[in-house]
């Protein structure tokens, strides 16, 4: 199993770096693309998580990016700076049924 890599604010990034996790805090989230484009070049990173508010403003070049790869496996948490959103279950799992 690889490594996870945590990208974002300090707060987030340094919990998970208790946990145990490689950590990047990121101020710009202009960076973000660059940050990404040299964490795929390393080759015991199985997955980045990317926190929502740094995500967010960079969405569709960081979406460009993650749709031609692999590896690793890129996803966005919330962080404390984000907004939560309802989740819609019963979309969530008509949509995973194909209806949807």
């Amino acid at each position: 199993m690889g490594k996870v890599v945590v990208i974002g604010d300090k707060y987030t990034t340094n919990l998970f770096k208790i946990m145990g996790t490689e950590g990047q805090v990121i101020e710009d989230p202009l960076s973000l693309p660059n940050v990404i484009l040299d964490i795929r070049k390393r080759d015991d990173i199985d997955l980045v998580l990317l926190t929502k508010d740094i995500y967010d403003p960079v969405k569709e070049k960081v979406d460009s990016i993650i749709l031609n790869q692999k590896k690793p496996l890129i996803t966005v948490i919330p962080s404390p700076f984000s907004e939560a959103e309802a989740l819609n279950v019963r979309k969530m799992i008509m949509s995973a049924l194909g209806f949807g």
